[in-house]
């Protein structure tokens, strides 16, 4: 029998997909306005005076604000949307995650070792992870994980569905 549970989408997929170079591209827009305001307007000596301080001042917080904004944009946004899009799907022995854009893992129940809800949340939604050891011949087993965020719909259903088929409790905090 199979489980599907899947994340709504609550963003386009183009703004998903391209979210860094849309904030990139604007802040490298910002940065070629003032610097074009400047050149423009701007009255360039050789001497160090107190207008040339200025100018190097403001072009040294628009260059801060241009390169951290985005980062910091980027950041959140992938946070609160990065897994848009993603299905979990039970089967009677595997779990198997797909992304939006057709990237898969599958776990078989035998190969989950932990379930748990990560510490501390610095990029809410709070999220669980299922750890599996994958055994790879002659070689040491391989770590993965997959994430469950509370914003998938019926979360708890799938982690209580997920930890009756494993026999493993979810930790609250490890």
């Amino acid at each position: 029998m199979l489980e599907v549970y899947s994340y709504p989408l609550t963003q386009s997929e183009f703004l998903i997909d391209n979210y860094a170079l849309l904030t990139w591209s604007g802040a490298a827009i910002i940065i070629a306005l003032v610097w074009a305001i400047f050149f423009r307007y701007g009255n360039f000596r050789y001497g160090i005076d107190l207008g040339c301080l200025l100018k190097t001042g403001i072009i040294i917080v628009v260059m801060t604000f241009c390169l951290g904004m985005p980062n910091y944009l980027n950041t959140k946004f992938y946070a609160a949307h990065s897994f848009e899009g993603d299905k979990i799907t039970l089967n009677d022995n595997a779990v198997l995650y797909e992304t939006r854009n057709g990237s898969k893992k599958t776990f078989q129940y035998t190969e989950i070792k932990q379930i748990y809800q990560e510490p501390i949340t610095y990029n809410p939604p709070v999220t669980y992870y299922v750890v599996a050891v994958i055994d790879v011949p002659n070689k040491l087993g391989r770590v993965d994980s997959i994430g469950i965020r509370q914003t998938l719909p019926n979360y708890s259903t799938l982690l209580n569905t997920l930890s009756a088929k494993t026999g493993l409790k979810v930790e609250k905090n490890p």
